[in-house]
């Protein structure tokens, strides 16, 4: 065994003496544990969020979407050809904003036509909170709306009496002066609410495409293609598609679709890595007292050393190694208890999270190898920057110049 490494285990195992040098070990290795546990605990934690918020957007939005670059519809005719070929699912879709009135109650909202095959490529049937899907209605004048869009109208469902008024912009009309030619009306029945995020949930009423076609007069149009694939094909069915369709179309992933959503929620874990990292290297500051402590007590054991011969470099390896167990030991205990504490969270749910009126009523957690390895990474790096400052010390102090 190397002669530094040997000492440094006993200096750290001794259990000559309980002196201050030891409580100080205790309390050094004792806040690189709780550190590294809470690094582990609060990344996971935001990766939690940061899945359940992707989730959520997720369960709208489908893993690849077209589109057109310099139009606003199209007949997608060499997209679906391709698709077709490929036996691959997709959804053809059609937007437009509107006036939306009920009774006395307006709101400008987000028209959504889909054909029978969207619910297949997304989860928003099984975000329905009241009524039905309108998939189930024979009639095409039908709609589930966001329980945002209902709160802001006051609008319940399934009343025949009172109808949803759609209005949007007649694009053929010639007299805008003239209000009853300037727009196209027409009536929906809400027949369910669904409830995803706010974004959603306060933007979109989804009918049928039909529906919407007639609306706005575009026959055999959609704004967009919706592709149901799997995550291991997305990325290479997105580069065959976008090299087939050119550039004339934009085929965007997921996390495309919301990038500055993903960006955000990159920066902000970032930024509690690095908060979190701080408060771990002001901890560390206890393996700078141990060590300069440990050094002084160990002074007779030094000068015997050098007297027998012994490098200065080996001598200041032997503390500087055992700076390094004590932050090896303190992020092993840590990594035990954050893992523990994760799993006790992603098991049991012991941690309640507001009074219930959230999406979900506990902590969400979610570890990943990933960030252990970071957080393993960052506090070894920190562990050993601490070990080497007090010890490289040691041949400029003037008491070792005096042997």
């Amino acid at each position: 065994m190397n002669l530094s490494l040997y000492i440094a285990k006993r200096y750290l195992s001794s259990k000559r003496t309980k002196n201050i040098v030891h409580l100080v070990s205790y309390v050094s290795m004792f806040g690189v544990a709780v550190s590294t546990a809470a690094l582990i605990v609060v990344l996971s934690v935001v990766n939690g969020f940061e899945g359940l918020i992707l989730s959520l957007y997720n369960s709208f939005d489908p893993p690849l979407k077209v589109t057109v670059v310099d139009a606003k519809v199209s007949d997608f005719e060499s997209a679906k050809t391709f698709l077709n070929d490929r036996s691959i699912n997709y959804s053809e879709v059609l937007e437009e904003k509107v006036l939306l009135r009920y009774q006395k109650n307006e709101y400008i909202a987000t028209i959504k036509g889909v054909d029978s095959v969207f619910f297949s490529v997304n989860e928003v049937d099984s975000m329905i909170i009241a009524g039905d899907n309108f998939s189930a209605y024979e009639q095409k004048n039908t709609a589930i709306v966001g329980q945002g869009v209902a709160y802001y109208l006051s609008m319940g469902i399934g009343n025949i009496f009172n109808p949803l008024e759609v209005y949007v912009p007649n694009r053929e009309t010639k007299h805008l002066l003239q209000v009853e030619k300037s727009f196209v009306k027409k009536t929906l029945l809400p027949v369910g609410i669904f409830s995803i995020q706010a974004d959603f949930d306060a933007k979109y009423v989804l009918t049928s495409l039909s529906f919407v076609r007639e609306l706005l007069n575009r026959y055999g149009q959609s704004t967009a293609l919706e592709i149901n694939c799997s995550e291991k094909e997305k990325e290479s069915l997105q580069k065959e598609l976008s090299q087939f369709l050119g550039p004339s179309y934009d085929v965007k992933t997921d996390l495309q679709q919301h990038e500055f959503l993903y960006r955000l929620l990159k920066s902000e874990k970032l930024a509690v890595f690095v908060i979190l990292s701080f408060i771990f290297l002001i901890a560390t500051f206890n393996i700078v007292a141990l060590l300069s402590m440990l050094i002084m007590d160990k002074k007779k054991d030094i000068k015997t050393l050098h007297y027998l011969g012994t490098p200065i470099r080996e001598i200041e390896r032997i503390f500087f190694f055992n700076g390094l167990l004590t932050t090896a030991m303190g992020a092993m205990i840590g990594l035990i208890i954050g893992l523990l504490i994760c799993y006790i969270q992603i098991i049991f749910k012991l941690v309640p999270m507001g009074d219930g009126s959230f999406i979900i009523d506990y902590f969400p957690l979610k570890v990943k190898l990933y960030d252990i390895g970071i957080v393993m990474l960052i506090v070894f790096a920190i562990g050993g920057l601490a070990s080497w400052i007090p010890s490289k010390r040691i041949s400029k102090a003037k008491w070792f110049k005096s042997f």
